[in-house]
């Protein structure tokens, strides 16, 4: 069984059902600090926009990682599926870890809820995802845009597939999904599988171009963006087509474009935020700045100013100028917000600024949709989560081995310098307390 988080959510109270909580929000992060601060702003923006359905943490971390990390609790439903970053003995590709953990979660855990939203750990939620608004159905998912596949429709595709009907059902898409929960099950193991055969594939290696990713090179030949065609590819093998929804999501550090997407549902931050003096981008982030922790003397990071008040009257050219520096200042300001009521209610600096909102009542073995409820797919080799008990027992070895490896090295210095400090002894002691000539005199 997968892994959960030792912060286990609370059973909610009864509520009225809302059509909103038909959804089960769902994002893979790694152990890295880079990531944990992410997982936490995305997890508040969820619980600022009434903690919709339920939202969980797919944590994919190696062994070493996972018996040190202390922010189980960021993401109170996470579950642990394990690193596979190094399936391929010859390449480091930690892009396996979305759809393996995908899959792991499709499997392991699944879902009651009607629908299943993907999202990435750098996106805020800013209104609760609603097919009301964002039309999907079972057989269409709804998704935002990558314009960069060009391998949809410059015949790369032909590589990997041969059927007509399934080319024609590809879409440059990816980022923010929402599925029918059936269809998310049955297209985890593709996902997987066809990044795997894209990855592995040296026909669109470098010096090949058609892929679209513009940073293969001769030492870097594979391209990085070979699980959106594991994606694209598995959906449309899958029998999935997809409603192509531009203005659901706005980048921050861009204007808009449209009245919808100056209200956005999500916002991504996974470009760069500048306008006059004001430059950040999360990327200049140190990955191993321990933001989180209770030692953490790391400054929050800088929010541009709040933009000037609009004319009345103002154009739509004004209006969206505004959205783009007050969406800025929302994403930089919601990190912050996030990493300061964190620390302070787990370092007990002062009480969280921020409530927690239990989650609905925990899945239930009976109404779960799991993927080995679907049909078809017998012959697509299962991603396994850790067991508990195993790592448990992984962590508290990793702990008494940690500790004993500080004492040996302890016991080995103390050897190593004793000799070293009485023959300095000794030599200081051929001076006499007042000789200008002491060594040792100012020491």
């Amino acid at each position: 069984a997968a892994v959960e988080a030792t912060a286990t959510p609370a059973t909610a109270k009864a509520t009225a059902h809302r059509e909103i909580d038909d959804y089960h929000y769902v994002f893979s992060a790694d152990c890295k600090p880079y990531m944990t601060w992410q997982a936490r702003a995305l997890y508040d923006s969820w619980r600022r926009i009434g903690a919709p359905g339920r939202i969980t943490r797919v944590l994919t971390c190696d062994d070493d990682s996972l018996a040190t990390y202390e922010h189980m609790d960021v993401v109170p439903d996470t579950v642990v599926c394990g690193d596979f970053s190094r399936i391929d003995a010859n390449d480091f590709y930690t892009a396996y870890n979305l759809p393996a953990g995908m899959d792991c979660f499709a499997r392991e855990r699944g879902t009651d809820k009607a629908w299943v939203v993907k999202l990435d750990a750098d996106m805020l939620l800013r209104k609760p995802l609603t097919v009301r608004e964002i039309p999907a159905r079972k057989g269409v998912a709804a998704a935002g845009e990558y314009g960069y596949l060009a391998g949809v429709n410059n015949g790369m595709a032909k590589f990997f597939i041969d059927d007509e009907a399934t080319l024609e059902r590809l879409a440059k898409v990816g980022g923010w999904e929402i599925f029918d929960a059936t269809d998310f099950m049955k297209l985890t193991p593709l996902w997987f599988e066809y990044t795997k055969r894209v990855r592995t594939d040296s026909r669109v290696w470098y010096p090949y171009r058609g892929t679209g990713d513009v940073y293969v090179s001769a030492e870097s030949p594979r391209p990085w963006i070979s699980e959106m065609y594991g994606f694209v590819f598995g959906a449309a093998i899958s029998g999935l087509s997809f409603n192509i929804m531009r203005s659901t999501q706005l980048y921050a550090g861009m204007v808009p474009w449209d009245e919808a997407s100056a209200d956005p549902f999500i916002v991504h931050y996974g470009i760069k935020l500048a306008y006059e003096n004001y430059d950040w981008d999360k990327h200049y982030e140190s990955g191993r700045e321990q933001r989180m922790s209770c030692e953490s003397t790391s400054k929050p990071f800088p929010v541009i100013d709040a933009p000037k008040p609009l004319p009345s009257g103002a154009t739509s050219a004004e209006r969206f100028k505004h959205v783009f520096i007050d969406i800025m200042r929302f994403t930089v300001s919601s990190i912050n917000d996030s990493v300061e009521a964190y620390t302070n209610e787990r370092c007990g600096r002062r009480p969280a600024t921020l409530s927690r909102e239990p989650q609905d009542s925990q899945d239930s073995p009976d109404t779960n949709r799991k993927l080995e409820q679907v049909e078809g797919l017998e012959h697509i080799p299962a991603v396994d989560a850790l067991s508990g008990e195993k790592m448990l027992a992984h962590k508290a070895l990793k702990r008494k081995m940690w500790v004993f490896s500080i004492c040996v090295w302890f016991i080995i210095g103390v050897a190593f310098a004793r000799p070293r400090l009485m023959k300095k002894t000794r030599q200081a002691n051929k001076y006499t307390k007042g000789n200008v000539n002491n060594p040792f005199r100012n020491v």
